[in-house]
């Protein structure tokens, strides 16, 4: 199979990126090639990211004014960009406790809820890349600051099989600081199409801290894909590779937060960009059909999400060694399937855009394989 220019040069920039995470870089040289890739992946799925806002919630749909990065306007301010920036990880904090619920927990009732705020946090996702994609900016995929205490608090739950108690708990405070920071943007931000954007975006997350105190009630959300358009084959795909994505992401922030592992977590902090902008290009095709993608982790899935859930009771205060061969052995099955998968899809797919998909995507999971099976091998 032959590249085209720009494939040969994405793949020989991850490559690079590659040898660099495992010829030991320090962190200031690796993290500064991570985010040239990552802004440049955010430029190549700005203009799809826009489109996902009829994906969900109407609230959210009618808050999204983004576009493409053809004749970007003007920057905002840093003021702006750090408050995009921060309601980006809080409300990334919102999808990892759900998840984690949805996944783990064994209260019905309470991982209804999760599945509910799950869909509605990564519809918020869906519009604030769309939208930052439009203002040339670039958000974080994972938890990043303070919000990774609270992250923190959700594994050590886990960890105590302590599940459902500690989402109840811990998403009133994340939902309510994604509440406080989306209201401060509705009324204090420097541009005016900031503020109109996090005003749209208010009644949505205002109904889901209702439901989370237990005030206010969310609807059931649908647990399996459909489509209005698709067939049966091609909708099975896109699920399939969105679910990936899905999981991919969310086992990536557990590793991130949990490994001692220098290298481990420079590959995880990898795979989260890279799953999540798979995800974004996913959700904008689904839009653009459609087509209903469940946010949550799929029961196909869900064995290999546990496996690496349950080797956090593995984990010691100073040292992750279990679990890190865990995480990597996972990461070298589910990467050996997809890439099974992928050639598979690119030999018999009759649909365009899962073809060109599965070309794009078939560098970077062979990347991740490798990668993968270097760090298990490596000493320690």
């Amino acid at each position: 199979m032959i590249l085209n220019r720009s494939r040969k040069r994405r793949l020989e920039c991850d490559q690079l990126e590659t040898r660099a995470l495992l010829s030991g870089a320090t962190g200031h040289h690796v993290t500064a090639v991570s985010a040239h890739l990552a802004m440049s992946r955010m430029a190549r799925a700005a203009a799809p990211a826009a489109q996902m806002r009829t994906m969900g919630v109407g609230a959210v749909a009618a808050a999204s004014t983004g576009g493409s990065l053809v004749n970007v306007p003007t920057a905002p301010g840093n003021s702006d960009v750090t408050a995009l920036q921060a309601v980006a990880s809080e409300n990334n904090l919102v999808v990892f406790l759900s998840q984690f619920e949805a996944l783990s927990g064994s209260n019905p009732t309470t991982q209804s809820l999760a599945l509910s705020l799950l869909n509605d946090a990564r519809d918020i996702d869906l519009a604030l890349n769309g939208f930052a994609g439009g203002h040339a900016v670039a958000l974080p995929g994972n938890v990043a600051g303070s919000s990774q205490v609270i992250a923190q608090q959700m594994i050590a739950g886990v960890r105590s099989k302590n599940v459902d108690q500690t989402f109840s708990t811990l998403i009133v405070q994340a939902e309510t600081n994604l509440l406080n920071q989306v209201s401060a943007l509705s009324t204090s931000a420097q541009d005016a199409s900031i503020r109109s954007f996090a005003t749209g975006l208010l009644p949505t997350i205002q109904s889901d801290v209702s439901a989370a105190m237990g005030t206010g009630t969310l609807a059931p959300v649908a647990t399996t894909p459909s489509s209005t358009t698709l067939g049966d084959n091609d909708l099975q795909t896109v699920a399939t590779y969105y679910g990936i994505n899905v999981m991919e992401r969310f086992l990536g922030q557990i590793t991130l937060l949990t490994t001692r592992s220098v290298p481990i977590a420079l590959y995880s902090a990898k795979l989260i960009g890279d799953h999540e902008q798979g995800a974004l290009a996913l959700g904008a095709y689904a839009a653009s059909t459609g087509t209903y993608l469940p946010a949550s982790i799929p029961s196909a899935l869900a064995p290999m999400a546990q496996t690496i859930v349950t080797a956090l009771h593995k984990v010691r205060p100073r040292n992750t060694a279990v679990y890190d061969r865990t995480y990597l052995s996972q990461m070298i099955m589910g990467h050996t399937g997809a890439l099974k998968l992928t050639a598979q899809v690119i030999a018999t797919t009759q649909n365009p855009f899962i073809e060109q998909f599965a070309l794009n995507v078939q560098p970077t999971i062979w990347m991740h394989l490798i990668t993968a099976k270097t760090l298990r091998r490596a000493p320690g």
